[in-house]
């Protein structure tokens, strides 16, 4: 009795065998009886054909678009699918004849890994799964007379199941039709998502060039490369990072209050509010995780690590409630839990509090996903690609390396047993806390503007606000002469050094940059042109650092000038601003992320912060590709 690993390494060999047979038969109806298996297959996957036009004349030009529906769970393998002596599968196929027309080669969208785990070997492959589109240009003679055309097209490859090893061959036809007459008439069926998969769409012999070296949206090694336990471990870690990023700056004085409150508590409370706050920030990932999943089975698109900071409502409403936090930390108002909230909390653990610290936990968890770092990048790509299960598992393990370390300072009460008594002290540093929940929301505010100069100047009316509650708070008036002017003599240096960092006028960046065009992007590639697009929002802190350590370098604008390279700004605040289909459906990244163009072949990607080094030798390797035949 042969094993589940037998099987699995004969099947390419018997189907390539039945194959084989098929083409020599002519493909006999006895023989489709022989395979069953092509029905089911039909059952797994649909293929439509849309022509662009519905009429055309001689001497035009058209295009039919083959759109390829994959069920959830089942991947089509490419033209270039790659392969080994452990597994090769069939190459997808597609064949098309329009009568007394010329159908030229076919288009195809590009493709992404698949791991397949064979025993002890882990077989990488291309696929395509969901949706994709395929095209075939089409040439009409001059001619050519009037009349109805038939188009058929013949999708073959083959498919497997994910989650159980099952493969079968794939052959289906689908049929169109277009008429030659005396104007051209454009099919309403065509749609613009089609259009743009056009213009992307490449020979299959191109499909393998035109991949990125780092994987789908990688940065710092192959995506392909990552076994399950790889990707798993990278996605905890990337979780792990989240903490330290400056995208939860605004929530950590809400963490340190916390954890202040719980130093007054029993053991076993502070084990309850520790491990509150940490379910909050692990709810989060639960439900992104689910988002993903759901937009991947129903739009056949991936999961865009935060893309719902381009809404200008979720910046005005987060912005909002962080402004209203600080006037509660300022004493401002109290907040009264309705009574069936309050009896939910008290049954949960007596004295309450585990909501409001799952709340905190929660805002953490959604503040964090303007980052982007290379680590994340790469968990995220690697996540993308998997199937819906595993990538959502992926997913899930960012929020337990998010919560990790909230929840493993539950075990370890000593740590905070140190802190001096409640007194004044604690009141003071409560309101602290609300000076500085209050600039994080002037920063959200300021986001709604691309000029980044609002908020240096509504920032430092914060600090400069703080500085005078410091000075007329901290201490009194009759207070001893050695109490009152170091405290006052703080204030005063704090509210200088701020006004002169934070009332400059902002210098101009070094680097020259155009505004972003996918027309102009192309165009300056066919001319042989390297070009670097600057992929950035204004709610997205690390851009700014990138902004200030890279493009503001005088050195880099001489280099970028010396080497010719065009460059571009790509602004992706907003969802309808021209870079952001760009950044998020192909490119399937997050901001901040450069993108250096060759004239020919894929991209290169420096995701999250870089060196100006790094950005050099990309620049260089760019610009020695081959460009013969470019433009051509």
């Amino acid at each position: 009795m042969m094993n589940r690993d037998q099987i699995r390494r004969l099947y390419p060999i018997l189907l390539t065998v039945l194959s084989i047979l098929t083409a020599a038969s002519g493909n006999p109806p006895l023989l489709d009886d022989f395979l069953p298996h092509q029905a089911e297959a039909a059952r797994r996957v649909s293929i439509k054909a849309v022509p662009s036009s519905i009429q055309v004349v001689g001497g035009d030009r058209f295009n039919i678009a083959v759109v390829v529906e994959i069920s959830p769970g089942w991947i089509l393998y490419s033209p270039q699918p790659g392969g080994s002596e452990d597994f090769s599968p069939i190459p997808a196929r597609l064949s098309a004849s329009v009568d007394g027309l010329f159908a030229g080669e076919p288009l195809w969208q590009a493709d992404h890994p698949h791991w397949t785990a064979l025993g002890s070997a882990t077989v990488t492959n291309h696929v395509y799964t969901d949706k994709t589109l395929i095209f075939v240009p089409v040439s009409v003679p001059d001619d050519a007379p009037s009349g109805p055309r038939d188009v058929e097209v013949v999708l073959s490859g083959q498919i497997c199941s994910d989650e159980e090893f099952v493969c079968l061959d794939l052959r289906l036809p689908a049929r169109a039709k277009v008429a030659v007459g005396t104007e051209r008439i454009a099919n309403e069926d065509w749609t613009k998502n089609m259009s743009a998969g056009l213009e992307r769409a490449m020979p299959a012999a191109e499909l393998e060039s035109a991949r990125l070296p780092a994987g789908p949206a990688a940065a710092g090694g192959k995506v392909a490369e990552l076994s399950v336990v790889g990707g798993l471990s990278l996605a905890v870690l990337a979780g792990l990072i989240l903490n330290v990023m400056p995208c939860v700056l605004p929530v950590l004085p809400l963490r340190i209050l916390s954890i202040l409150e719980m130093s007054r508590q029993s053991r076993s409370r502070f084990v309850v509010m520790g491990l509150a706050f940490a379910g909050g920030v692990q709810a989060f990932f639960v439900v992104l995780a689910a988002v993903s999943a759901a937009v991947r089975l129903t739009a056949g698109e991936s999961f865009s690590w935060g893309e719902h900071f381009q809404s200008q409502f979720f910046r005005v409403a987060m912005g909002l409630l962080i402004v209203a936090i600080a006037g509660n930390l300022f004493g401002l108002y109290s907040v009264k839990v309705p009574r069936r909230i309050a009896d939910l909390d008290s049954r949960i653990s007596p004295g309450g509090g585990v909501i409001s610290s799952a709340g905190m936990g929660l805002i953490l968890a959604v503040l964090s996903t303007p980052c982007s770092f290379a680590i994340l990048a790469v968990a995220l790509a690697w996540a993308q690609v998997q199937p819906v299960w595993l990538g959502s598992l992926a997913i899930v393990l960012m929020g337990v390396g998010m919560a990790g370390p909230h929840a493993i300072l539950t075990a370890f009460p000593r740590l905070i047993s140190r802190i001096p008594p409640v007194g004044r002290w604690t009141e003071l540093l409560r309101q602290s806390m609300g000076f500085v929940l209050l600039l994080a929301g002037v920063w959200l505010f300021s986001t709604l503007s691309a000029d980044g100069y609002a908020f240096w100047v509504a920032g430092y009316a914060v600090v400069l606000l703080f500085c005078l509650w410091m000075w007329g708070s901290w201490v009194c008036y009759d207070a001893p002469a050695a109490r009152r002017l170091p405290v006052r003599g703080i204030a005063a240096v704090l509210a200088v050094v701020a006004g002169w960092s934070m009332l400059r006028p902002p210098s101009r960046p070094a680097v020259r940059f155009e505004e972003f065009s996918e027309t102009r992007l192309a165009d300056a590639r066919r001319q042989g042109k390297v070009v670097l697009v600057k992929f950035t929002a204004s709610w997205c802190l690390s851009c700014h650092v990138v902004e200030r350590q890279i493009y503001r370098d005088p050195e880099v604008a001489d280099k970028i000038e010396a080497l010719g390279v065009i460059v571009m700004n790509g602004d992706v605040t907003s969802a309808d601003m021209p870079a952001s289909r760009l950044l998020y459906e192909e490119l399937r990244g997050a901001p901040p992320v450069s993108v250096v163009y060759p004239p020919a072949g894929p991209p290169i990607r420096l995701e999250g912060k870089f060196s100006k080094e790094t950005l050099f030798d990309a620049l260089e390797r760019a610009l020695s590709v081959d460009t013969s035949g470019v433009g051509n």
